[in-house]
């Protein structure tokens, strides 16, 4: 960029400045796009109430409240060209979906006992993981031991298999984990539900089943309550 000085009545102080070169690029605002857990929107709100737009005595944003999907997404200066937008959402903790808890997954015996080695920490003491990792890595052993002592036809082998499986399969046992992520954890009773023509091992929890159904609304509207705290006049939309 080339710059010229011309000095006025020969006084320093006294000059004009004539700059020539490629002006500074627009400066165009992008909008601000932020996901996180359930309380995203409460904590953003909290921090960045003061910024928010008022026109006539009216909060310039909105809360949209998806009970379905779990989630709840402020919107700031929504008919501007650069509206933020802060969803929080309900999501199951890692440590929950790992096991596959309710989901029908399947795993073998070894596969389970292993995931159970891996997370000992979800249990309330390590004796008793590494108790049901052993019972696991037996398990098939013990039913085809069984099965070796029937020689009878078909209809009865299948009855035995079943009695064999059901007879083998270790005591519910406790995890203690977080169900929901930004939430404390809770300890559930956990089942484990074996299939008898291919040993496919899954977890079942009613517990946890109805935890799920029973507490994510209540997070969701301790969230409202707080949110209608910081800002009563904010509209709140359920979509």
């Amino acid at each position: 960029m080339k710059t010229e000085q011309i000095l006025i009545n020969g006084l320093s102080g006294n000059e004009i400045i004539f700059r020539e070169g490629k002006a500074r690029d627009e400066f165009i605002p992008k909008p601000m796009s932020l996901s996180g857990n359930i309380d995203s929107p409460l904590q953003f709100i909290k921090r960045k109430k003061f910024l928010f737009p008022v026109i006539a005595g009216a909060i310039i944003a909105h809360l949209l409240v998806n009970r379905e999907k779990m989630s709840l997404t402020l919107v700031v200066e929504p008919k501007s060209e650069a509206p933020d937008t802060i969803v929080g959402s309900l999501v199951f903790h890692e440590d929950f979906v790992k096991f596959g808890i309710n989901s029908g997954e399947q795993m073998q015996p070894s596969e389970l006992a292993e995931l159970i080695k891996m997370n000992r920490s979800c249990f309330s003491s390590r004796e008793t993981a590494m108790g049901l990792v052993s019972e696991l890595k037996s398990f098939k052993a013990k039913v085809d031991k069984q099965l070796e002592k029937v020689v009878d036809d078909r209809a009865n082998y299948t009855l035995h298999k079943s009695q064999a499986v059901e007879s083998n399969i270790p005591e519910t046992f406790k995890l203690t984990v977080a169900i929901f992520k930004g939430q404390p954890k809770e300890t559930i009773e956990v089942e484990i539900n074996i299939n008898a023509d291919n040993f496919g091992c899954s977890l079942i929890s009613p517990e946890a089943n109805d935890f799920i159904a029973e507490h994510k609304n209540r997070i969701i509207e301790d969230q409202l309550a707080a949110i209608a705290e910081e800002l009563p006049d904010l509209c709140v939309i359920e979509v």
